[in-house]
């Protein structure tokens, strides 16, 4: 992922965010207190839209300057479903791989509980 811009309002990167996935752009927009680490810190940006494949992100902020330029990375409606299909898999698999672990971390001072009150 890759930032191509920032924006006062999350509004306002939202629209741009709705014209390039209209133009096969894949993007995703952020709240920038989240890449803050004083979060008391008040800047002038409130968020950030970012190319989510790196590739794209030349095409990106081309179109963001000349809405008529014709995008050569761009994805159709097939791609991005399998695009975000693989999104979904890939944050499940991490879900349950983290409550997995956490299981076994659970019932591992279960049985330590149990042994030394024995």
């Amino acid at each position: 992922m890759q930032m191509i811009a920032r924006y006062a309002s999350r509004s306002q990167a939202e629209e741009r965010a709705a014209f390039l996935r209209s133009r096969g752009i894949a993007v995703h927009v952020s709240d920038m207190t989240s890449l803050r680490f004083n979060l008391a810190h008040k800047g002038r940006f409130r968020a950030a839209l970012w190319a989510v494949l790196s590739e794209q992100a030349k095409d990106a902020a081309a179109l963001l300057e000349d809405p008529e330029h014709s995008a050569t990375t761009a994805l159709d409606e097939h791609q991005f479903q399998r695009l975000e299909g693989e999104g979904a898999d890939a944050a499940r698999r991490t879900l349950i791989g983290w409550l997995t672990i956490t299981a076994l971390v659970l019932a591992a001072l279960a049985a330590l509980i149990v042994v030394l009150e024995l």
